[in-house]
């Protein structure tokens, strides 16, 4: 199944060779969970992100269909 992955900020540098901006169209087999697909990637496990699968927050555990769009941010401050 192919997805779109969307890294942003300081996670962008996990992306595949090749990426566009924070972006990347990829490849998975059926059945990958959200955190199947953040380890494929080599996302530290220790970051806390907040995970957007089609613009819904999710759970790591979570199951990926064909032409989901994932979202991942790192934690964010401010004020």
């Amino acid at each position: 199944m192919n997805v779109e992955i969307k890294l942003f900020f300081n996670l962008a540098q996990y992306l595949p060779p090749g990426s566009e901006k924070s972006s990347a169209r990829i490849s998975l087999a059926e059945g990958t969970t959200v955190h199947d697909l953040l380890q494929q990637l080599n996302l530290p496990a220790d970051i806390t992100k907040t995970v957007l699968v089609n613009g819904i927050r999710t759970e790591d555990g979570a199951p990926l269909h064909e032409g989901d769009s994932i979202a991942v941010f790192p934690p964010m401050a401010g004020g």
